[in-house]
Formats: C-alpha cells, sequence, structure tokens
C-alpha cells in the first residue's frame, strides 16, 4: 500500500470516527443556541524541525480565518485556514532563504458552556502546503498530520455576538523531500475574535 492511499484511509477513518462520536454521544449534552462562528486569529507558531530552526531561528506569527458550524449538541466541525511565512539564512552559505506556509486544519471539538466561558478540545486533520526559495532552488511541496488543540471562548454577555477566543494547539505534520523527512508541525498558541450567529 502506498503512502498517499494510507494516509486517505487514515483521513476517511478519523472522519467516520467524529461522526461517530457525535452521533453517539451528542444526545447526553445540552444543545447550544449557537450554530457557528467566523474567526479571525492572530498567534505564535514554532515549527519543531531542528532543520528548520537552525535557517529561520525561532517561529513566528500566524494569522489566519476560522470557520465552525454545530454537528449535534456541543460538537463543532471547524476549518481552519492560515498563513505562516518567514526569512532566514542558509546555514552554510549564509544566503538568504523565504519561507510560506499555509496550513489548512479541519476537525470537531467539543464546546462546554459555562456562562462566560466556553471551554473546548478538538482534534483533526491537517494538510500544510509549503514554498520555500533560496539561491539554492525553489520548493513546493505538502506536508499532511493531525493535531490536537484546546482553549476557551469568553464571551461578555449573552447578547453580544462578539467572542474571545484563547487557544493552544500542537500539530504533527511530516514532509517527504530528497529523502529526508521534515516534521512541520509544532506548536501554536493564539488569540482571536470570534463572530458568533
Amino acid at each position: 500500500m502506498n503512502k498517499r492511499n494510507s494516509c486517505q484511509k487514515n483521513i476517511a477513518f478519523r472522519l467516520l470516527l467524529f461522526f461517530v462520536l457525535s452521533v453517539l454521544l451528542g444526545p447526553l449534552v445540552q444543545a447550544s443556541d449557537k450554530q457557528g462562528t467566523v474567526e479571525f486569529i492572530y498567534g505564535r507558531f514554532t515549527p519543531s524541525d531542528a532543520q528548520f530552526k537552525k535557517v529561520y531561528q525561532k517561529g513566528g506569527s500566524i494569522e489566519g480565518l476560522i470557520l465552525s458550524g454545530n454537528l449535534v449538541s456541543n460538537f463543532n466541525l471547524y476549518l481552519e485556514v492560515k498563513a505562516f511565512s518567514r526569512s532566514g539564512e542558509l546555514t552554510f552559505t549564509k544566503e538568504k532563504t523565504k519561507f510560506f506556509m499555509l496550513p489548512l486544519s479541519l476537525g470537531v471539538r467539543y464546546i462546554l458552556p459555562r456562562g462566560w466561558f466556553l471551554p473546548y478540545a478538538g482534534f483533526g486533520t491537517d494538510f500544510y502546503f509549503y514554498y520555500e526559495n533560496n539561491p539554492i532552488g525553489t520548493v513546493t511541496n505538502y506536508a499532511h498530520g493531525y493535531h490536537l488543540q484546546g482553549g476557551t471562548y469568553i464571551r461578555p454577555a449573552e447578547s453580544v455576538p462578539v467572542w474571545l477566543n484563547l487557544k493552544l494547539k500542537y500539530t504533527k505534520a511530516q514532509a517527504e523531500y530528497k529523502g529526508r523527512t521534515l516534521e512541520l508541525g509544532g506548536l501554536e498558541f493564539g488569540i482571536g475574535l470570534a463572530l458568533v450567529f
């Protein structure tokens, strides 16, 4: 079985698991009166690959958009689209290099309404499309993986449709390039504003 077919089966299994959990556990929790969010998120992201850290130093800012909608009860489906870019120096020649990545994440989370605070936890699958350019050459490739995340929404009042989102996320996403495995996942923390409808 090749890696692509294995990846597709893995993703299909995760989505099926999300659905089954939502159907089985959904009736046990209280339904939320909100149907979804459009969120603008800003944060810090640090890929865990050692070579990446040597070339681009520490992580940098990551920003993007999150769309979410209720599945059943307090189970929520979300899609994240973000952008991450860094500039650095090649380790030996010290020539300039640029890196751009577009992370896409799809997952399910459980949101627990608790007055002003709505803590949540979720997991899902990821596709990281990336582009690197320097005097040695240009690379366009992708990585796939999975993530776990947790955080909380803070809502100032029931009647206010804008919530604050504080989140922490950890991703494992590996790419293969010229026989080398690159770990482009890592730790992300962010803050965002959610428009709730």
